[in-house]
Parts: C-alpha cells; sequence; structure tokens
C-alpha cells in the first residue's frame, strides 16, 4: 500500500515510458480527414507497437474508430477485458485450437486457407452462431492468405457457407513505402479481384489494402477502409514517407542517472571492454537495458539527452544499465532526468534516429519496449493512468489515495 502512495507522487519508476494519447487521438482525426469517406482500422498489434493497446483502444473509441487491429487471440481477449467493445479483427492466422475463443469473446478472424475455414464451420455450427471473417489475399507479401490466382475461388467457396460471413478481404503491402511499381502491380490485381467479386455480387462492404505509406503514397489504395499504424503513433515508416506535419510522435522515453564517478585516462568501460578514456573522464550510470528493450546495438554511437544537452553512449548496453559521457555538463547529479527518446529542451532525439542508428526500423524500436518500462498516459500533459509490473491505475483529481490503494482504481 505505501508504494502505490509513493507511486502516484513518483510515478516514473527507473525508466518509463511517457504516452500522449491526446496527440494520438489527433493524429487520428488527421488521418481520418485524409482519407475521407473510407473507414478506419486502427493497427494496435503488439501493445499498440509499444504505446499500451487498451489505453489507446480506450482514447481512439471515443473518438468512433471504426474497428481495431490485433495479431493474437490473446490480444484481442486483452482489449474485451479492458471493456472495448469495438469491432476487433485479428490479422494474422490463429490456432485451430483457439477457435472458440472468437466466439466468446466476439472477435473476427482472418482466413488464410481453407482447413482453418472448414475448422471455422464447425466451430460455428457447434456454438450455433454465424461468425464474421474476413479473408486475406496475398498479392505479393508472399507470407500469409490466399494467393491472388486462387482468391476468386476462395471467396466464392467461403461465400457459399451459412455458418461463417465474410465480412470483408485484405491485402498487404510489402513495400508501399519505397516501391511506387510494385505497390501499383498489387493495387491493379487486388482491384480487379474486387471488380471479378462485385459481379458475382459476393464483394462485402468492407475492402481494406491500405496501411500508413499506403494511405500516404497510393491514394489508389483506399478502398472501403484502411489501416494506419504506425502514423497513428506519430511516426514514419521510411525517409521516403512525408507525413502531414500536424502527426506528432506519441511516445518519449525517459530514465534517471543512478550513479556517478570520475574515472582516468584509458579506463575501460562495461562488458567487451569496448570502450576505453582518452582522458579523464565523468562517466554517469542510468538505469535502462536491453532487457528494457533498449537496443544494444546503440553502444558506443548512441547518445541521450542529459540537462538539455546530447551525450554519448559509452561500452556496451547492458542488461539493466547503461553508461554515458556527462564530462561536458555541469552539476549532473544522482537522480537526474535522462531522455532517451524525446524533446529535452530544444534537442529532441527520435525514434526514427534510434532506428536509423541500429540499422532496423522504428516498429522495431517502440513495439521492443519490455512490460517493465512503466507508461505514464497523459492527456493534455496531465498523468491519466500508469501501467507498469505491479498493476494498472487511474488517475482522477476526484478521486483520493485511499480508493485507489483499495483497489478500486
Amino acid at each position: 500500500m505505501m508504494y502505490i502512495f509513493h507511486l502516484m507522487k513518483v510515478t516514473e519508476g527507473r525508466v518509463w515510458a511517457e504516452i500522449h494519447l491526446d496527440r494520438i487521438a489527433n493524429n487520428y482525426e488527421l488521418i481520418k480527414k485524409k482519407v475521407g469517406r473510407c473507414k478506419i482500422l486502427a493497427a494496435i498489434k503488439a501493445d499498440a507497437y509499444g504505446h499500451g493497446a487498451v489505453e489507446v483502444a480506450r482514447a481512439l473509441e471515443a473518438h468512433g474508430v471504426f474497428m481495431f487491429g490485433v495479431a493474437s487471440i490473446e490480444e484481442g481477449i486483452e482489449l474485451r477485458q479492458a471493456g472495448i467493445t469495438t469491432r476487433i479483427l485479428i490479422l494474422s492466422p490463429i490456432l485451430y485450437a483457439q477457435s472458440d475463443a472468437l466466439f466468446e469473446y466476439n472477435l473476427i478472424p482472418t482466413i488464410s486457407e481453407m482447413r482453418f475455414f472448414r475448422t471455422l464451420e464447425k466451430r460455428a455450427k457447434f456454438w450455433k452462431k454465424v461468425i464474421t471473417a474476413h479473408v486475406e489475399v496475398d498479392t505479393g507479401m508472399t507470407r500469409t492468405g490466399f494467393p491472388i490466382d486462387e482468391a476468386e475461388a476462395a471467396i466464392s467457396t467461403i461465400s457459399r457457407s451459412t455458418a461463417v460471413k465474410v465480412g470483408g478481404f485484405f491485402s498487404h503491402f510489402p513495400m508501399a513505402e519505397a516501391n511506387g511499381s510494385f505497390t501499383g502491380q498489387q493495387i491493379a490485381v487486388f482491384k480487379t479481384l474486387v471488380e471479378r467479386l462485385n459481379c458475382k455480387r459476393l464483394a462485402p462492404d468492407c475492402i481494406h489494402m491500405a496501411n500508413s505509406s499506403g494511405i500516404y503514397k497510393h491514394r489508389a489504395s483506399y478502398f472501403d477502409l484502411v489501416r494506419p499504424g504506425i502514423a497513428l503513433y506519430g511516426l514514419t515508416s521510411s525517409p521516403e514517407i512525408s507525413y502531414h506535419a500536424d502527426l506528432k510522435p506519441a511516445m518519449e522515453l525517459r530514465t534517471r542517472v543512478v550513479s556517478i564517478r570520475d574515472v582516468g585516462k584509458n579506463t575501460a568501460i562495461s562488458y567487451g571492454h569496448t570502450y576505453r578514456t582518452d582522458r579523464k573522464r565523468r562517466i554517469a550510470t542510468i538505469s535502462v537495458g536491453y532487457a528494457d528493450g533498449y537496443p544494444r546495438a546503440l553502444s558506443n554511437i548512441g547518445s541521450v539527452l542529459v540537462h538539455g544537452c546530447r551525450v554519448p553512449i559509452v561500452g556496451a548496453v547492458c542488461m539493466d544499465l547503461t553508461m554515458i559521457d556527462v564530462s561536458g555538463i555541469p552539476g549532473v547529479r544522482v537522480g537526474d532526468m535522462v531522455t532517451l527518446i524525446g524533446r529535452a529542451g530544444d534537442i529532441e532525439i527520435t525514434a526514427e534516429e534510434c532506428a536509423e542508428k541500429c540499422r532496423t526500423i522504428v516498429y522495431e524500436i517502440t513495439s521492443g519496449i519490455g512490460p517493465r518500462v512503466a507508461r505514464l498516459f497523459r492527456f493534455n500533459n496531465r498523468v491519466v493512468w500508469v501501467r507498469n509490473l505491479l498493476g494498472r491505475w487511474r488517475f482522477d483529481k476526484r478521486r483520493d489515495v485511499e480508493e485507489i490503494c483499495a483497489g478500486k482504481g
């Protein structure tokens, strides 16, 4: 109980991500304005790309989002148990043995091959329910889904079922941000499929193809619904994409200094001794490591912000701790805040910068931030929710500490 009391005063913990829900909601409205009358599926798989699926879903549900997209049964159940009532599409194949959970939690599955369809049909008859599903069509991802030359026959067969209703069908872009020619070919063959199914009166009301890159680079891919993911969080999938200038990054990642020491010239630092000082240096240790999802690839090449100044990471990023050189920054003390991603003063470190230094994609940076990193959910710069390994708390000025400590938060 005492820890929860102090948690409300010092909510950050050893390392925390600040999630600005108002920015996500504003990004959603900007995307909605761009796509016009298209419905929107908000991709909140992978814990909303590390931003917190439940809290993001609550924020977007309040804005009338048409559907959420998740990757697994468990992600869908988590949302339902949190009280989310909006449609939820599971974008990836599920295990056949998990099929009954679709009916119990009112989740929409994706049919990617006929054997799963037959299983789904049998379970629907067992439950005495008609289940709505979406059909995945492979137009060039070569991952899952019916190959484009088999899709028409598959959708025709599934549409004849009395237990499974085709609520939509869709395809994925493998490189919409970079290869306009290939993406154009995908759109063309998908559009032909739509036209053929329309002629047979088999096309459903929910046809979708555009991801974030598709929304901003390929207007022809909109169809009935679009699936923004990374753009919702104010991030760009690649340097080739130019989003609306008003989209704002929703996540900032911070930690604190936990140790400071002065070391002499030629002192080796961290595992593997990959760094040695060139002169006397002041080295600070900060409380974040690769077990939190902070990339080890930033060893000796990354930087962080201390007192509004950029300072380098020195030595290998450890599991729980990382060392930085604060020699040029006067007055650094244990407990000082350190910005890993986000803005401090006039300087900003973006998730895209971290991804570029790590030679990876921004999706991996944010979705890799682990569960032991506390999430502070802000709205108009006020903390409204906190989530960490001990649970989830709602902050409301009308409620007192005792009520939250009593477990009613």
